[in-house]
């Protein structure tokens, strides 16, 4: 996974505050664990036709776990409102 900086924000003549990320390339890692460890497509190809299911997500986003090394080693994702 590649380690991204980007400018996070910079107020006024305040030094600028940057966040670390990691790259989208991880996102084929999210969907091979939906398919492995939670068993919820029988294959990669079928993530699409799952989301195209919901109507509406209501603002909820399931994230790959960017801040690894940082979080828990045990989390692959995380649920953000």
């Amino acid at each position: 996974m590649a380690w991204l900086t980007t400018l996070g924000y910079k107020i006024g003549k305040n030094p600028a505050i940057y966040c670390l990320e990691g790259s989208i390339a991880i996102t084929g890692a999210l969907v091979q664990w939906l398919r492995d460890n939670l068993k919820m497509i029988e294959k990669s190809a079928d993530i699409e036709s799952l989301a195209n299911t919901v109507e509406d997500n209501g603002g909820h986003l399931l994230r790959t776990g960017f801040l690894w090394p940082y979080s828990r080693h045990t989390g692959r994702a995380m649920h953000a409102v």
